[in-house]
């Protein structure tokens, strides 16, 4: 089922004790994956004389820091270009972000020396789901590193696929989050948005999450000056890209059993309220912190839809950014893409339920898709 390499722990192993029992003693974990999380327990356990080194030499001064300048927040569903979006951007000289390691071992960074090899070790050099390259050091999502903070992350539902409407609707949509929580989440995501620009030593911290998609007026509260870039594609493209990304992932971090028809019905479900719900609130961002693109575009032509982004927005520096982007591209030039074939009754079911967003960003079928009918 899964290209990648199925581990025995799950990637939470960067997470507080604290942390994993409050997030675990949620859900029911199917007996196939027992070992997983004991293994992962043990680890955590023995990791967290590592974790007192980071609270007393670290965090003191990250509850110090002060932004030099608000967040830029990158939208979008997952496959939709937010990866290549975000690994140019961060290109730029001042630009700070979330590395891999960090996204993993948020609570390790004063201890990164002993840990990083280890993960450096254990890493596929690309993402069976896409061809791109990874490193500890690149750019990545900060769902990953919050779930190691806080037991109210929506990643939970890669762990746990079975209660994944339960989890979008507290993470997401706040149902059923006491006052309490939420301000604990505010409280672990902004510690995460300095953290990570002190990590990299930068002045613009720049952060990519697809779950943040739904969530501008929690960005907002947060973070009332805040940047904000949108990117979309195609919904026929994103579903064979993330159908593929899923049906690779899950597996190496669930503790439930889910089928592959259950993954295809959680994937239509999930876009369509992720969707819906960035459509009813991004009027909340004022209009001179927001731009939306074509990933069709960015592909075509980067850098000029990265002057948009830089001259919209009135981000700093476009002249010295302009050749670390332009040298960052050149090398990305033998990029293979995968080739996607779709059923009939797969695309069917795409314009039937996602019909909405193909209508509000003027997508029709791919002309060069290849369609199945028997």
């Amino acid at each position: 089922m899964s290209e990648f390499k199925i581990p025995p722990v799950s990637p939470i192993i960067g997470s507080s004790f604290s942390n994993f029992r409050k997030a675990f003693g949620k859900y029911k974990i199917d007996k196939n994956y027992y070992k997983r999380y004991y293994v992962t327990a043990i680890i955590i356990l023995i990791l967290a004389p590592l974790r007192w080194i980071e609270y007393l030499l670290v965090n003191p001064k990250v509850k110090k820091f002060q932004l030099p300048q608000p967040p830029l927040f990158i939208l979008g569903h997952w496959r939709s270009g937010t990866t290549f979006l975000h690994n140019v951007l961060s290109q730029a000289p001042n630009a700070g972000y979330l590395t891999t390691y960090h996204a993993l071992f948020p609570n390790n960074l004063a201890t990164r020396f002993l840990i990083r090899p280890f993960l450096s070790s254990l890493m596929p050099k690309k993402r069976p789901s896409d061809n791109m390259e990874l490193n500890v050091r690149y750019p990545q999502e900060d769902e990953f590193a919050l779930s190691m903070l806080n037991p109210n992350a929506y990643y939970y539902f890669f762990m746990f696929p079975q209660n994944y409407r339960e989890i979008y609707d507290k993470s997401l949509r706040l149902k059923g989050m006491t006052e309490a929580e939420q301000k604990q989440w505010q409280k672990n995501y902004e510690f995460l948005v300095k953290k990570a620009l002190m990590n990299t030593q930068s002045e613009q911290i720049i952060f990519k999450n697809p779950v943040n998609t739904a969530r501008p007026k929690a960005l907002l509260e947060l973070f009332p000056d805040a940047k904000f870039i949108h990117i979309h594609r195609n919904p026929v493209m994103v579903y064979l890209s993330i159908k593929k990304f899923f049906f690779n992932l899950m597996p190496t971090l669930n503790f439930q059993d889910i089928t592959q028809e259950q993954i295809l019905d959680l994937i239509f479900d999930v876009y369509q309220r992720l969707m819906t719900d960035f459509l009813e609130q991004y009027a909340v961002i004022p209009t001179e912190n927001f731009i939306e693109l074509r990933f069709e575009d960015l592909e075509v032509n980067p850098v000029a839809e990265l002057e948009k982004i830089y001259q919209k927005l009135n981000l700093k520096d476009w002249q010295e950014a302009k050749p670390a982007f332009e040298t960052y591209l050149a090398s990305q030039k033998s990029y293979k893409k995968n080739v996607h074939k779709i059923t009939q009754v797969e695309l069917d079911r795409i314009l039937k339920e996602w019909g909405f967003t193909m209508e509000k960003w003027n997508y029709e079928v791919p002309e060069n898709l290849e369609i199945i009918t028997n």
